[in-house]
């Protein structure tokens, strides 16, 4: 009688179902590390603006005891303007897949 081994079976009869599903591979967002969260207050637009103050310059001048004030410096600001996007999808299941 002819032994039967993996190799003479087809291919259909050599495999077998794992019913445990594979994790789903994502794309890393690395953009989105680093941040802000913010909320937005009802019925306040898509547009939420903040704003930056810009470095000041290096202190040239020392502190001593000689009573000098140093020059005043100006302090500017930077408006940033972030819009929201929307973005969504969905899928659709049929009762054959469980």
């Amino acid at each position: 009688m002819p032994m039967t081994t993996t190799s003479t079976l087809p291919s259909p009869v050599q495999q077998s179902f794992n019913a445990k599903l594979l994790s789903v591979p994502t794309p890393n967002f690395i953009f989105n590390l680093a941040a802000l969260k913010r909320k937005m207050p009802a019925n306040g637009g898509n547009t939420l603006r903040q704003r930056r103050y810009n470095q000041l310059n290096a202190a040239l001048v020392p502190l001593g005891n000689a009573g000098v004030t140093p020059p005043a410096q100006q302090l500017t600001a930077v408006d940033i303007d972030a819009k929201i996007s929307f973005y969504g999808t969905f899928i659709q299941l049929n009762e054959q897949v469980n």
